[in-house]
């Protein structure tokens, strides 16, 4: 007798327990502000929406590209040409399945900035980038990027560096050689500029 009141003193227990669960759960639908960003993207699926919130920002964007030692500028008005700058972030393999045992991924927190720096790098595969070095803030937006690339054999040398600060840069610098053939120092600089800013 006293082993069935035990019993049942448990299940009102767990029932008033269930009840008081059930009126702290929040609407997921309704994040609240300080809710962190644990959504999961793809390089290309996170560029694409930088991309969108530039152009939608309004921002002024100039290209500076350096060939050779030749210079050339020109303001960057649509998205297409966004793209193309953005691409060597956005074709980053390092979220394809089938290279998930291709990287090795190191982690480094800042206590005091609550900043998260990632580190990842190939481990010899045929992988893109080689290495790519991530700098998130605490509400999951990366602050800075930077991409290593590098191909070379016998016929062919091709090295690549990509640097990406959020809402002020983008740099991409390619060197490249064929044999027989003189190299090619490529630089292409996108500067973020307000607006109202009178370039």
């Amino acid at each position: 007798m006293e082993q069935c009141d035990l019993s049942g003193s448990l299940r009102s227990m767990l029932l008033c327990c269930l009840i008081l669960a059930g009126c702290n759960i929040v609407d997921p639908g309704t994040p609240e502000p300080s809710q962190l960003d644990t959504s999961y993207r793809t390089p290309d699926g996170y560029y694409r929406q930088e991309m969108a919130r530039l152009m939608a920002q309004g921002l002024q964007i100039r290209k500076v590209v350096r060939i050779n030692g030749q210079q050339d500028s020109s303001m960057v008005t649509d998205s297409t040409a966004l793209e193309a700058l953005f691409r060597p972030l956005m074709d980053a393999d390092v979220s394809k399945p089938s290279l998930a045992d291709g990287y090795r991924t190191d982690t480094i927190a800042n206590q005091f900035s609550s900043d998260t720096t990632f580190i990842i790098r190939s481990l010899g595969k045929q992988t893109w980038p080689y290495q790519l070095i991530v700098d998130v803030d605490n509400r999951g937006r990366i602050k800075t990027a930077q991409v290593s690339s590098h191909t070379r054999n016998l016929m062919y040398r091709y090295e690549q560096e990509v640097f990406y600060e959020r809402n002020k840069a983008l740099r991409v610098s390619t060197f490249q050689q064929i044999i027989f053939m003189k190299p090619e120092h490529m630089e292409v600089e996108a500067l973020f500029y307000p607006s109202t800013y009178k370039i």
